[in-house]
C-alpha cells in the first residue's frame, strides 16, 4: 500500500469526524472529533500495517493496538460527563457520540469503505431524526 492512500484514509477519517462534531456540539468543538477520528485511523493504520513489515515469527495481534482506542476513548469520555447543579446528567450523548466517532475512524483507517458509508449516514440519520423530533416537541409545548 503506498503512502498516499494512507494519507487519504487519515485526512478522510478527520473530515468525517468534523462533520459528526457539527452535528454533535459546535464548530469549535467539531475539532476534538476530528483529531479523534484522524488518530483512530493512524492508529488502526499503523496496527495492522506494522505487523506486515516486521513479520516476526511470534504470534502477533494487529487488532491490540486498535483495541487500545475504545478504552482510551472510555477514558476521556469520563471526562465529558458530570453531574449539573440541578443533579441532571450531562454530557452523555457528547461522550457517545465521540467514542463512535473513534469507531467510525477506525474504520475507514481499515480501509472498509462500505461499512465507513454505512456508519456516517447512520450516525446522521440518528442526529437528524433526534432533531426533528427534539423540534417537534418544543413546538407542541409552545416554546
Amino acid at each position: 500500500m503506498i503512502m498516499l492512500e494512507f494519507v487519504i484514509r487519515i485526512l478522510a477519517a478527520g473530515l468525517v469526524g468534523l462533520i459528526i462534531g457539527m452535528f454533535s456540539t459546535n464548530a469549535r468543538s467539531a475539532r476534538m472529533f476530528g483529531f479523534v477520528a484522524a488518530g483512530a485511523a493512524l492508529i488502526t493504520v499503523t496496527s495492522t500495517e506494522f505487523y506486515k513489515v516486521i513479520a516476526g515469527p511470534w504470534f502477533s495481534d494487529p487488532g491490540r493496538l486498535s483495541a487500545q482506542i475504545v478504552s482510551a476513548l472510555g477514558f476521556i469520555g469520563t471526562g465529558l460527563i458530570w453531574i449539573s447543579e440541578n443533579n441532571q446528567v450531562r454530557g452523555l450523548s457528547v461522550s457517545a457520540s465521540l467514542w463512535l466517532t473513534a469507531i467510525v475512524g477506525m474504520l475507514v483507517g481499515a480501509g472498509l469503505k462500505q461499512a465507513s458509508t454505512a456508519a456516517v449516514l447512520i450516525v446522521i440519520l440518528i442526529y437528524w431524526g433526534t432533531g426533528t423530533i427534539i423540534k417537534g416537541k418544543k413546538l407542541n409545548k409552545g416554546g
